[in-house]
């Protein structure tokens, strides 16, 4: 599962380029505007519910045809989207009240009301919902005590107060909210939910849009679909390219060589591909870009063998992360070092980045790995182990398994480990049966905060499909969360979290990602950052 980004200010050349672009001749303008422009995803659409979605090809669809209070503008910048400015929080910043503008459409032409954002937030903390993205909305009052079923969806803190004032209150002052506000929390359209139920989102006819582009020819399995401009989206005069296709292409040869021969316009490579690009004809279309997202392996706490924290601690020192992303990967990728992604969190008192101040706590280290092997052997009362490891089925988690299969199987006399390779939408269904021994999969996270990567080894999550719990950890989270503490004493908390995690193995961090990316020179606004994939209703034709 991969899933989100930085923001930069810009707004400014951005403004300026949507006049550029927006000049010419009425024929050329129309001409460019009408033709198709076709890009790559790594992977089927799983959902375009946005309750629901929980993966980044997902997520990134939902960013094109989805649109919430907030949103970004192409550097990452926050800005208003249907709510008409950024508010500044009352009741100690627990309180935000938004006047929604009137002319937001969906795409069946009706108005984006205030109830709308009401009702998909209640749909999202509804037990009954199932939501694996229950964390987009929990710091909202009362979130986690109708999960849990002990409060009812409508003590939620969210309320309309008119058609167009929307008023929204968290349990505490949340400092990276307004980052949920413009990427994770969208509307719903009532009527047009309940009419399909639990089939909302399984399909493009099964789902509607409010964004600038309407999801269009995905059936629920396909591999291909489009984003068509959405004529009722409010802005919909600044969207320059009427038409979208996405093809989803999982082998990275494939994704260049349709670049090459311009049947795609945008895509991502991996690997050799990467560093082939750098050297030759495409290094003018090469943009490489790192992520704030850290791919990890959960481990399978529900079974003995995988429970066992020295089984784990062996595998993680047989390891070697930078051979990883060096000859492997080749992708700008870095090996991780913390459970928190570099660049994510700094220092309140000194500046420096969170794991320049936590080390690496995940070395290498073939003499550690045979040392741990021989105490679980002893605690598991087996001289011989058959590992799984579950991965989805893209090139480069293919070769991140075959990489972790080959380490284990020569620094772990005796253990034998079996890849099994799915497609995405398998996986998550693999794994949140609880189907695996271990896995590979990715957070990617929306706003930077070291809490979002270190609660993925927390109960308090859903995505924590391994179920590792640990009480002196919880505790740690728990503190983090509450937002009580001083600046630098939750930095302090984040530190000790890291570090207890790492020494109990409740999950393994491999790498922190980076996206490089081939773009046509014909089209503009496209742009990549940290937090954030491109959104195409930037994009024009040169």
């Amino acid at each position: 599962m991969q899933t989100i980004k930085k923001w930069v200010s810009g707004l400014g050349i951005i403004t300026l380029g949507l006049v550029l672009a927006s000049c010419g001749t009425k024929s050329n303008s129309a001409k460019t505007s009408d033709k198709t422009l076709t890009v790559t995803a790594a992977q089927a659409i799983a959902t375009a519910d946005p309750n629901k979605a929980d993966d980044v090809v997902s997520q990134a669809a939902l960013a094109q045809y989805m649109e919430g209070l907030y949103t970004t503008n192409q550097q990452g910048k926050i800005v208003p989207a249907i709510a008409k400015k950024i508010v500044k929080p009352t009741n100690g910043g627990k309180t935000y009240t938004f006047d929604l503008r009137h002319n937001a459409k969906w795409a069946n032409g009706k108005a984006v009301t205030a109830a709308d954002f009401v009702y998909s937030m209640q749909r999202q903390v509804s037990p009954t919902t199932k939501s694996q993205e229950i964390g987009h909305v929990a710091e909202i009052k009362n979130a986690p005590a109708i999960t849990s079923g002990k409060k009812a969806v409508s003590t939620l803190g969210v309320k309309a107060l008119g058609k167009y004032k929307l008023q929204l209150t968290l349990a505490k002052q949340i400092p990276y909210f307004n980052y949920r506000l413009a990427t994770e929390i969208y509307p719903l359209n009532k009527a047009f939910t309940e009419k399909y139920g639990n089939k909302y989102g399984t399909s493009a006819a099964k789902t509607l849009s409010d964004g600038p582009y309407v999801l269009k020819g995905w059936d629920g399995t396909n591999d291909t679909w489009h984003y068509v401009k959405n004529n009722h989206y409010y802005d919909a005069k600044n969207v320059r390219i009427k038409n979208i296709k996405v093809q989803t292409v999982k082998t990275n040869s494939t994704a260049q060589n349709l670049f090459e021969s311009n049947a795609v316009q945008v895509t991502q490579i991996t690997g050799t591909q990467v560093a082939s690009a750098k050297r030759g004809a495409l290094k003018h279309n090469l943009t490489i870009t790192k992520l704030n997202q850290l791919y990890f392996m959960p481990w399978n706490n529900k079974r003995s063998v995988t429970k066992n924290a020295d089984l784990r601690r062996a595998v993680s020192y047989a390891l070697n992360r930078r051979s990883l992303v060096t000859n492997v990967l080749k992708d700008g990728s870095v090996a991780a070092t913390s459970l928190v992604p570099s660049g994510n969190t700094s220092n309140p008192s000194t500046g420096k980045d969170f794991n320049t101040d936590t080390g690496n706590l995940y070395a290498y280290s073939p003499a550690k790995a045979k040392a741990y092997w021989k105490k679980a052997q002893a605690s598991l009362g087996k001289k011989k182990l058959t590992l799984q490891l579950l991965t989805n089925d893209t090139d480069v988690n293919k070769s991140a398994a075959e990489f972790i299969q080959a380490a284990i199987e020569k620094h772990l006399s005796g253990v034998t480990v079996t890849v099994k390779s799915v497609p995405l939408t398998n996986e998550i269904s693999n794994l949140s049966k609880g189907n695996f021994d271990f896995a590979t999969l990715a957070w990617s996270s929306d706003f930077q905060d070291p809490i979002d990567f270190l609660d993925k080894a927390s109960m308090r999550t859903s995505v924590n499909f391994g179920k590792y719990h640990n009480t002196q950890y919880e505790g740690l989270i728990s503190t983090l969360a509450a937002g009580t503490q001083s600046p630098t004493a939750r930095y302090q908390t984040a530190q000790q979290a890291a570090k207890f995690v790492a020494s109990h193995q409740g999950v393994t961090p491999l790498y922190q990602t980076a996206a490089a990316h081939l773009v046509s020179s014909k089209v503009g606004g496209i742009h990549f950052s940290l937090l954030r994939d491109t959104l195409y209703r930037y994009a024009y034709w040169k």
